[in-house]
């Protein structure tokens, strides 16, 4: 127990590191692969390796050629117990080991003169030639041991003569134990990789993995420094994008805003001018604005729109208050809808919907003024004949006062003060030269008196009020339809005040005056141009004024929807002139069998030739609200005006009555209209109840 073994053959890992390497070797041929790592016992202290064949080692009689590389197996990787048998000392004999390498010199690292690990798939493995090692460095240099483990500094020999078996043997086992990876399969980038699988060599580090630790670590904070700063520099750029892509959607989310409500203010203008049917202008409006997202509320009187934009947000409304005159125009009013159509089905962009509006209420009328003045002549001669009984020489004569009509109509658009008194001048001013055509005893006074004025009888009024009313709209329904009973007034009054006048000039009565079929008047056995017509001009007469109605209305001429108003308007004359016949005095009936009759064939034309019902059957209603007033019409009310006889109350309860079977005639009308409407469109819709646009 007291002796001990001489320093030379003492080993630095003690009696346990040759045990350890020995149980390696023998259980390394079924131990998986990060069994197969043992302490290298030449390089004490600083890293593991496998252990295998050496290509540098050298057996007793220096001879390295005699050796052959190991066969390929499960354990390839597994060095013998007699090549782990620590190497001798250079100081001749084989009983001192000594472990630690030669004195280290400064600045120089120690990795240096670790040798590699055995790569057995490189080309060189197996070769007898050695692998060249680096050079040793010059001694009294210093160098620091710097391992990404354990920083080791080992100090040179001491001027007094340490020798390396002192060091040695101050070199302990927990020095060793201590160097030893936490994890063998840990992937580092200044260790070896361990593989999973058994006799597989792990991965050399290249000597910039085994680079300073603190120079690594200097630069990883340097690289996450400037790191940060460059994901810093990235969110700040971010948030200014984000930023300003809010800003820029803010100012062009008003914009569009701005631009939807500036659109649906021009369609209701255009609406209104053009004159849409006023009981179907609210729900477009509404309809359009549930497509362009937009909450608002309207609500339409006669030339009157008021819209009111509202913001849930901010809890604010702006109210539009737009006033508009209405004329019919046929042809730029289905331009508008299909505008319209378009925008809702998401066909043309609010901006150019918006530009085509103001271009299309810019432009020009369809036909010039004196084409307007023909056109007004041949519809006062082609109504004569049908629905007033008028003879050829009648619808003649009434040419001119139905072309003078026209020309006096456009003028009195540019004087808002005569426009006033226009209706009444124009009918006092027709009844005086009807007096004194009819004084030849060869032109009827009824008809050409009633002729010529056809073109301003309030016939559409009288059938958008009651269509309104019919829609509950009930201000507007009754302001029109009081409008149009006091209307027929002011035209009776002034046919009266001409009959009036021509009597006192000339001391005579008018010829025939209560004569209404004009049966005094044509002679059976005159000539053909006295006679009262067949019913055979009808098929010249009906075609003609459905044309020259629909142009006054601004119908282009070469259309699609002309030839389509014209069969659709005889359709419906055919239809209210044989229930005529079999029901006598009863206009209102045969009125509202003519309206369905129009109206169901409009609505099915209007959904299956891709255009609109209203357009196409507009001449056909019109065309229906004259023969209303043809028998015990507004004449009735001048006969017993300028009858001595009777009174003035007598006279204005004729012309109430008047009033009152143009009411019917429209009831009629809207009740015919009302009931094709819903038949042809069954299914109740929100986006058909905005895209009806019929009567």
């Amino acid at each position: 127990m007291g002796t001990q073994r001489p320093p030379q053959s003492r080993n630095a890992g003690g009696v346990f590191g040759s045990l350890i390497a020995s149980t390696g070797n023998i259980t390394g041929a079924a131990a998986p692969a990060p069994s197969t790592l043992a302490p290298n016992v030449d390089r004490p202290g600083f890293n593991l390796t496998r252990y295998g064949y050496r290509d540098d080692h050298l057996d007793g009689d220096g001879d390295s050629t005699s050796r052959s590389p190991p066969s390929r197996g499960h354990h390839s990787g597994a060095k013998s117990l007699s090549h782990l048998n620590l190497e001798t000392g250079h100081n001749g004999n084989n009983s001192a080991v000594n472990v630690l390498p030669p004195p280290i010199m400064a600045h120089n690292p120690v990795s240096a003169y670790i040798p590699a690990p055995t790569d057995y798939f490189s080309p060189q493995h197996g070769s007898s030639e050695p692998t060249p090692g680096p050079s040793p460095p010059s001694q009294g240099e210093a160098t620091h041991l710097k391992t990404p483990l354990l920083s080791t500094k080992i100090e040179p020999p001491t001027p007094g003569g340490t020798s390396m078996s002192s060091i040695a043997k101050r070199a302990k086992w927990t020095g060793v134990l201590k160097d030893f990876p936490v994890t063998a399969g840990l992937h580092l980038p200044y260790a070896k990789s361990g593989k999973s699988t058994p006799a597989t060599p792990g991965s050399t580090a290249t000597a910039s993995e085994r680079g300073d630790w603190l120079e690594g670590e200097w630069m990883e904070k340097e690289t996450r420094e400037e790191r940060e700063k460059r994901e810093k520099r990235e969110r700040d750029r971010k948030e200014r994008k984000k930023r300003k892509k809010a800003e820029l959607f803010i100012t062009r989310h008003v914009a569009q805003i701005i631009q939807r409500q500036e659109f649906i203010c021009k369609l209701a203008r255009s609406m209104m001018m053009f004159g849409g049917p006023a009981h179907r202008l609210t729900s477009q409006i509404q309809a359009t604005a549930r497509v362009l997202d937009i909450e608002l509320s309207c609500m339409y009187l006669p030339d009157v729109m008021l819209i009111s934009f509202e913001d849930s947000s901010t809890g604010t409304s702006l109210i539009k208050f737009i006033k508009q005159g209405s004329v019919l125009n046929m042809g730029k009013l289905a331009e508008g809808y299909m505008i319209y159509w378009k925008v809702i089905h998401d066909d043309l962009s609010v901006s150019d919907a918006s530009a085509a509006l103001d271009k299309l209420m810019r432009r020009p009328p369809q036909y010039k003024w004196w084409h307007l003045m023909i056109i007004g002549g041949f519809c006062s001669a082609a109504i004569c004949t049908v629905s007033f009984a008028g003879s050829f020489i009648d619808s003649v004569a009434v040419f001119p006062l139905g072309a003078i009509l026209v020309g006096i109509q456009q003028l009195s658009v540019r004087n808002e003060l005569y426009s006033n008194v226009f209706e009444i001048t124009v009918a006092t001013l027709f009844s005086f030269i009807c007096g004194c055509l009819a004084a030849t005893r060869r032109i009827c006074y009824s008809a050409t008196a009633s002729s010529s004025i056809v073109l301003i009888l309030p016939g559409f009024i009288v059938l958008s009020g009651g269509l309104e009313i019919l829609s509950r709209n009930i201000i507007s329904g009754s302001v029109r339809l009081c409008y149009a009973v006091v209307y027929c007034l002011f035209l009776g009054f002034g046919l009266a005040i001409g009959a009036e006048a021509f009597q006192t000039i000339t001391q005579a009565p008018i010829a025939n005056l209560s004569d209404t079929t004009c049966a005094n008047t044509h002679n059976p056995e005159g000539p053909w141009w006295q006679q009262t017509p067949s019913k055979f001009w009808a098929f010249l007469t009906v075609p003609m004024f459905s044309l020259v109605l629909s142009m006054r209305n601004h119908q282009p001429l070469f259309s699609k929807e002309m030839l389509i108003c014209i069969v659709i308007s005889c359709i419906g004359w055919v239809v209210t002139f044989f229930v005529g016949q079999h029901f006598q005095n009863q206009a209102d009936f045969a009125s509202a069998v003519g309206a369905f009759a129009i109206g169901m064939i409009s609505n099915l034309a209007g959904r299956f030739l891709d255009g609109n019902a209203f357009t196409i059957m507009i001449t056909g209603i019109l065309f229906q609200v004259p023969s209303g007033l043809g028998n015990n019409g507004l004449l009735v009310f001048v006969s017993q005006q300028t009858d001595d006889s009777g009174s003035t109350s007598e006279a204005y309860l004729s012309g109430f009555q008047t009033s009152l079977q143009l009411i019917s005639v429209a009831i009629g009308l809207t009740i015919g209209l009302g009931i094709a409407l819903f038949l042809s469109h069954p299914i109740p819709s929100r986006r058909r109840a905005g895209g009806v646009f019929s009567l």
